[in-house]
């Protein structure tokens, strides 16, 4: 395809993906098809073959792709939270820098916003802390865990652009004046809270936030339309009772 758009080919400079481990809830026969999957000696072949027939092949830095895909471009083009990563892989090779839109911009800058979001994984962390005291089996036990100690680095990625104004170049080629966590911390306080999944299916909810319609969510559930607490106790029952 690339030969026959005359184009060039770009993909991510991967070192090393993560490919599950027991107790992760991804199941055995994924783990093993992950374990076996040579992700590096595939892109190797990619470029070499691309060398060989002539057409221009690029690495760039795979910093937040996803991240700012679904955040930025899957909600206002319609595109899945894959084709949305590719899309910014694509621009990065092309060297564009992704500044953060103005409305997430101004959502950073909201003390309510931050305000729900801290509420909202402090709740969650309590009710981890109780389930985890009382839970028995050492296997879910550990899940909860896990799940613990994301949530506390969710919050404390939130609590990370308080009081740190400007910031060296990153993921934002250091236009951001919230600092180089800016894109991470969207993702933590908008995907769960408000879509109530880590990595959600659907993200156009996020569309109207992207025109700037914020306010407008202000006066929903708690803390977010979708991601109240019914949605939050509804997520950790299917999460940790489900058995992988």
């Amino acid at each position: 395809l690339a030969q026959e758009e005359r184009v060039a080919i770009a993909t991510e400079r991967l070192k090393h993906l993560p490919k599950g481990r027991r107790g992760d809830g991804s199941g055995r026969r994924f783990r093993r098809q992950a374990h076996r999957f040579a992700y590096r000696s595939l892109l190797g072949k990619v470029h070499a073959l691309a060398r060989k027939k002539g057409i221009q092949s690029l690495e760039v830095n795979p910093q937040d792709t996803s991240t700012i895909g679904m955040l930025k471009y899957a909600p206002l083009l319609s595109l899945s939270k894959d084709v949305a990563a590719a899309y910014v892989i694509g621009r990065r090779a092309l060297g564009f820098k992704e500044e953060i839109p103005k409305p997430l911009n101004a959502l950073l800058q909201d003390p309510s916003f931050h305000d729900r979001t801290r509420r909202f994984y402090e709740g969650r962390i309590a009710q981890l802390k109780e389930r985890h005291r009382e839970e028995k089996n050492p296997y879910l036990k550990r899940r909860l865990g896990r799940e613990l100690a994301q949530m506390k680095r969710a919050l404390v990625t939130l609590q990370s652009l308080q009081g740190e104004p400007g910031g060296p170049a990153g993921s934002t080629a250091g236009r951001n004046p919230q600092g180089i966590h800016a894109w991470r911390a969207l993702r933590v306080g908008l995907f769960l809270p408000l879509l109530g999944r880590k990595v959600p299916r659907d993200l156009s909810p996020l569309k109207p936030i992207l025109l700037g319609s914020w306010e407008g969510w202000k006066g929903g559930l708690d803390p977010h339309p979708g991601g109240g607490s019914a949605a939050t106790d509804a997520h950790l029952r299917v999460g940790v009772g489900s058995g992988g």
